[in-house]
């Protein structure tokens, strides 16, 4: 079941209430103000049209007085509700625009991204960064005060009924409440199965038919005739995924329906002895269209449903935010954002300062592995020295690569840069600048793929240093050109272009303080000749600082002025092998193993120059 129960609706309404307080205190007040005009005008109108009613039947006089005081009274309802309405919508402009920064401070922090992996935290975080595209989740921002507006207008003929007996108004009240109060927890319940009942199985839905609609896999899809197995999976994820809420909705709804009956039996009671109040003469006509119109007013405290349906929405969302926020020791509310300190830009030094790199008895273990992938792992990089990390595919590199960036918290250990902690040191983490093999390619300028704010001299020669100045030439726009095909004006790369704009964004960083460049297989999908030829172009342009160049095709690593092999012992990779290229094949190691395999298969081919 949902937990409903870890977030009860006063706490809700409390966070809620608190988000909008924090968009505008002014704001908020004159919102608060404004329902409480239209509350006070809804209420006064069932006292002056009963008070007309009975003017006009000659039971009092001034019927002119009270045809005013009840036009005057009608009329502010909708007027203040309009005021209310444009007003509410800055607001929600505001509620937006914090609910996005607090989702992307959850997403940024802590610096590493072990918290971005877990499926159940990136299916949630996603949910509640579509929120702000979500109509209802909109109208939920603006329902706070269209319900507290109906609230307080229950408030208002609570009082009016109450001058006739004291006991119906607090029967209906408490009624509608009990009623109000069920349909509430089943919204809250629709709303929460479909963050935390559906999990796997609706996001494999929503893959899959992105599969179906999308361009990334639309010629295969077609190629291969998999529409009607992926439309069957679809429908069946998306089934699994919906028939845990609609049992969960099907078991709290007859709850919620048994509880409608208290009002109903109330208002028939109330009604009943309206009816011998008549007989009997205590209650004329414009008092009782006055009772009548109370005792219907009454139906405030109960549920409404669009307002309240959304409102629940709205605070579903925000409530596992808040979750999630807490999880990772944030506040409820988003910080203030940290204006980036601006520094005059810096010509790339002609010989950039290495960094030392350390990594002493470090282990790890990803969540869900059942052993540890790396344990008891030592490595010491002098500044300046050109390293080769290579091992076969499984054995760790990668995620050590990601430990040196801070990306990952090691659970034994240290990692020092120069001294620094990579995952706290900011400065420590601005001296390594990585390639992975999944860099990313980004739908902007080609001038913002090498780096952003860099000083003109500085990417010319990145560029340069890549050999991506030929790019640049072939480029319409140049170097202002997006690299993207699904804009106007843009174009995309080939995979080796890519791979160029990727080694100038590395290069670039060493004009910002880089001193370790590091390689982790980017070049996977190329040639072998293509990787050797990129790898001697990084190694020559690098020359002064420290580089590490990952990668499992041994021949292409072999001019690294050191090599270290890391291997699986049994409980954890850690290096096995350590040395040049020659030494290690004169060891008749696992080095060499692999190097004389790797070398039979590209017999007859050039596999060093």
């Amino acid at each position: 079941m949902p937990r409903v129960a870890a977030f009860p609706l006063i706490r809700r309404y409390a966070l809620h209430a608190r988000y909008l307080w924090a968009c505008g205190l002014g704001l908020c007040l004159l919102c608060v103000l404004l329902t409480l005009v239209s509350a006070g005008a809804s209420a006064a109108s069932l006292v002056t049209t009963g008070r007309l009613i009975s003017a006009l039947s000659g039971r009092e006089s001034s019927a002119i007085a009270w045809t005013v005081a009840t036009t005057v009274s009608l009329l502010l309802v909708p007027i203040a509700s309009s005021i209310l309405a444009f007003t509410s919508r800055l607001l929600s402009t505001r509620f937006t625009v914090m609910l996005c920064e607090a989702t992307m401070e959850v997403g940024l922090h802590p610096y590493g991204i072990a918290h971005l992996e877990g499926p159940r935290t990136t299916g949630e975080l996603e949910t509640v960064g579509e929120a702000p595209r979500d109509w209802l989740f909109q109208a939920g921002i603006d329902a706070a005060w269209t319900l507290l507006a109906i609230r307080l207008g229950g408030i208002g003929a609570f009082v009016v009924l109450a001058t006739w007996s004291w006991w119906a108004p607090c029967l209906l009240a408490g009624t509608w409440l009990l009623y109000s109060r069920a349909f509430s927890r089943w919204s809250s319940t629709i709303f929460d199965g479909l963050l935390e009942l559906t999990g796997n199985d609706r996001r494999r839905a929503s893959y899959l038919r992105d599969l179906l609609m999308g361009s990334a896999g639309a010629k295969e899809v077609r190629l291969f005739g998999l529409t009607g197995l992926l439309l069957t999976r679809h429908v069946t994820a998306w089934n699994n995924a919906q028939h845990l809420v609609w049992a969960s909705r099907n078991s709290s709804v007859k709850g919620t329906l048994l509880v409608l009956v208290a009002p109903m039996a109330a208002g028939a009671t109330i009604l009943v002895a309206l009816i011998v109040d008549v007989e009997r003469g205590v209650v004329g006509a414009g008092l009782l269209v006055t009772l009548l119109q109370a005792v219907s007013a009454m139906a405030a405290f109960g549920p409404h449903t669009d307002p309240q349906t959304a409102l629940a929405h709205t605070m579903s969302r925000i409530s596992v935010l808040d979750r999630i926020r807490s999880e990772q020791g944030l506040p409820h509310l988003p910080r203030p954002a940290r204006r980036p300190v601006t520094t005059a830009p810096r010509e790339r030094p002609e010989e950039p300062v290495p960094a030392a790199i350390r990594l002493v008895d470090v282990a790890f273990t990803y969540p869900s592995a059942e052993r540890p992938t790396l344990n008891g792992l030592n490595l010491e990089v002098p500044a300046g020295q050109s390293l080769a990390l290579v091992g076969v595919n499984g054995a760790g590199k990668s995620t050590l690569i990601k430990l040196l960036c801070g990306l990952y918290r090691p659970d034994g250990g240290l990692i020092r840069v120069d001294g620094g902690d990579p995952g706290t040191d900011e400065a420590a983490r601005r001296r390594l600048a990585v390639i992975f093999q999944d860099f990313v390619r980004y739908h902007l300028p080609l001038r913002d793929n090498v780096g952003v704010d860099l000083d003109q001299q500085v990417l010319e020669r990145a560029l340069r240093d890549a050999g991506g100045d030929e790019i640049v030439g072939r480029l319409e726009d140049g170097i202002e050109t997006v690299l993207s095909a699904e804009y106007d004006g843009g174009t995309d790369l080939s995979g080796g272009q890519w791979q160029r704009i990727a080694l100038a964004r590395a290069l670039a960083a060493l004009g910002t303080g880089a001193g370790a460049l590091v390689l982790d297989e980017p070049t996977a999908a190329l040639d072998i000749r293509a990787e050797a030829a990129l790898f001697d172009r990084f190694l020559a342009v690098a020359r002064g600082a420290t580089t590490m160049l990952v990668s499992h095709r041994l021949s292409s690593v072999r001019r690294a002025e050191r090599i270290v092999v890391l291997a699986d012992t049994g409980a954890g990779a850690r290096i096995v092998e350590d040395g040049d290229h020659a030494e290690l094949l004169r060891a008749n190691g696992l080095y060499a193993e692999l190097f004389t395999l790797q070398a039979s298969r590209f017999a007859g081919q050039e596999v060093s120059r």
